[in-house]
């Protein structure tokens, strides 16, 4: 138990050093790649000749397990991880990949940010702040600094969220290494 406090402190210190989406993506995939290796090494068995021969091979620089999504896809198959921890770890692979092929520089409130991080299983985003900027605006309440203002803290809780959802995501995957595969 206090391993896995102390794992999920130093998961949230990680993604909250992070100045944007692109940094936090790439420090998320880079924490959950490796907590997926990890894993992977915990599921085989352990027998000399298997880890001498047979873990190397798979694992190694060109062995077929070297690529994340094909131990995501082995894991899932195995039933180690669930279809939901699948999921969400191709999602969050696939935008970090799309954000390193677009020269745009991204926020938390964009389409092509909103739009996919609200398709991960443990995200909550909070309630829609365009839509309450909108009704303040006809109003005639909100000036431009306290548009300014609540757009921030808008995004800062999208950010938050998000660093949640990813911390859950990455403490469940680190927590399956207690487990026992082979007794």
């Amino acid at each position: 138990m206090r391993e896995s406090i102390l794992a999920e402190d130093t998961i949230l210190e990680k993604l909250n050093q992070q100045a944007d989406i692109h940094s936090l993506l790439a420090e998320a995939i880079k924490m959950i790649n490796h907590s997926v290796n990890q894993l992977i090494i915990k599921v085989f068995r352990k027998e000399p000749h298997a880890i001498k021969f047979v873990i190397p091979s798979l694992i190694g620089k060109n062995g077929p397990l070297n690529d994340t999504s094909v131990c995501l896809k082995l894991l899932y198959a195995l039933g180690i991880i669930t279809r939901e921890e699948y999921e969400d770890i191709e999602l969050l692979i696939a935008i970090l990949d799309e954000l390193d092929h677009d020269d745009k520089k991204y926020s938390y409130l964009d389409d092509e940010i909103l739009g996919p991080i609200s398709l991960l299983h443990d995200m909550v985003l909070p309630p829609n702040w365009d839509s309450h900027h909108q009704k303040a605006k006809e109003s005639g309440i909100v000036d431009t600094l306290k548009s300014s203002i609540y757009q921030n803290r808008y995004q800062q809780m999208i950010r938050s969220a998000l660093i949640i959802a990813i911390t859950d995501l990455t403490v469940r995957i680190i927590n399956k290494q207690n487990i026992n595969y082979f007794p």
